[in-house]
């Protein structure tokens, strides 16, 4: 029996999951590709930046992926993530992170790129797969791909524990919206961290291959497995054109098995004033960012609190995007724009600095990016939400919403629940 594209493509997920300095992505065609998920094997390590030096790790991975000045290619040359610590970082100053007491999520380093080695394309219309030229590439490939298929990742229960409760959360809710009356922010993202102590490859493969989210990857480096379902996607950029994009998402509502229902909650979502005004604050950052960088006049905003529905929620997206100067570094448009709007808050150093007071860990990997660049240094990063990291101390995923003035902590309690149920 031949399988169908969706056993294919989680065969192709598991198989990095159990493959040391492996790697699979899926590929939106948000730089104008097929939609399709490449696996590639025996990626070499390019840079790698500690936690203990997240100063440094912009500056790293920019450096890295400026030296990308070939032809594009269908596949990506390089895969990789930058934490949110190593994005905060850089906009707070020294001050970064000696100052800040609190615990890492996660152990993971805080910039990594890897090198695509032997890769095998999925093209998600067709089915049609496309293995390397090389015999011995092509046989190691296709061993992982059947190993996989042969046996599927099973899933277990993982048993997460977090250092903020349901009270704690509350209690976060409360002091953001104290902080908004006092006129010190008026949108911030909070989060909690979720940790889990014992799990393994199959664990992350099986919740990654089940999420359908639009940019699922498995990354499989030294010292972390990362498996990210993000539906959000943090920039797109074409190089040689140009041209840089990005799609904010604030407003959730959970899906419902009746069509009926479920079409009631997506319609509540889109008018809903409160999670309207979420999405257009986020979009507002979003559009000032990208500004720092883009050409004058080169900003617009395409597509403003659409619907988007996945497979446990409701979302609102909207799409903004810039005219970027062909020499603009990707230091300078990855400083600029990053951490995105949608998961700091705005004023987005305010926000920052809101949330150190307030979570008990440091962020690591969760809301930071993860993706992948192409030979001509073009980007596809996906903000590292719905992301689970393992790594020797275990396995972490973070879950978190935007808070304004008419947040009611109860319902942003709930929203963290609609959030997990993917991983649970």
């Amino acid at each position: 029996m031949n399988p169908t594209v969706d056993e294919l493509q989680a065969a192709l997920l598991t198989a990095a999951a159990r493959t040391p300095g492996a790697v699979c992505m899926c590929l939106d065609g948000a730089l104008g590709g097929r939609p399709g998920v490449v696996l590639s094997l025996s990626c070499e390590p390019w840079v790698s930046v500690p936690q203990s030096a997240s100063i440094r790790a912009l500056d790293e991975v920019s450096a890295a992926l400026d030296s990308l000045r070939g032809p594009r290619g269908v596949l990506p040359a390089a895969y990789g993530w930058l934490s949110y610590d190593a994005l905060r970082a850089p906009l707070r100053g020294p001050r970064t992170p000696a100052a800040d007491p609190r615990p890492f999520g996660d152990q993971a380093p805080s910039g990594c790129l890897l090198r695509a080695g032997p890769s095998l394309h999925l093209d998600l219309d067709t089915g049609a797969l496309t293995f390397p030229r090389r015999r011995e590439d092509a046989r190691s490939l296709e061993r992982a791909l059947k190993a996989a298929l042969r046996r599927p990742a099973a899933r277990a229960p993982l048993g997460f524990r977090s250092a903020t409760d349901r009270d704690g959360h509350l209690a976060n809710v409360r002091a953001v919206r104290e902080a908004i009356r006092a006129g010190e922010v008026y949108l911030v993202n909070v989060a909690r961290a979720l940790h889990a102590d014992a799990a393994d490859g199959d664990a992350v493969a099986s919740r990654v291959a089940l999420a359908g989210a639009p940019y699922a990857a498995v990354l499989h480096a030294p010292g972390a497995l990362v498996g990210g379902m993000s539906m959000e996607l943090a920039l797109a950029w074409d190089r040689p054109a140009g041209v840089a994009r990005t799609r904010p998402i604030k407003g959730t509502r959970p899906r419902h098995a009746l069509p009926a229902e479920d079409a009631r909650l997506a319609e509540a979502l889109q008018r809903d004033p409160k999670e309207r005004a979420e999405n257009v604050m986020a979009v507002d950052v979003h559009r000032n960012d990208l500004g720092r960088v883009a050409s004058p006049g080169g900003v617009t905003v395409p597509a403003l609190c659409a619907v988007e529905s996945h497979q446990y929620v409701h979302h609102l997206v909207s799409t903004v995007e810039a005219r970027v100067p062909l020499e603009t570094s990707a230091r300078a448009l990855l400083g600029a724009l990053l951490p995105v709007g949608s998961v700091t808050g705005a004023p987005k150093l305010a926000a920052m600095d809101t949330i150190q007071a307030l979570e008990r860990e440091r962020r690591g990997l969760y809301t930071g990016v993860y993706g992948c660049a192409f030979g001509d240094g073009s980007l596809a990063l996906a903000v590292a939400i719905r992301t689970l990291v393992l790594d020797p101390g275990g396995l972490h995923y973070g879950v978190g919403g935007g808070i304004v003035w008419d947040s009611d902590p109860l319902r942003e309690w709930d929203e963290l629940g609609w959030k997990q149920r993917g991983v649970e």
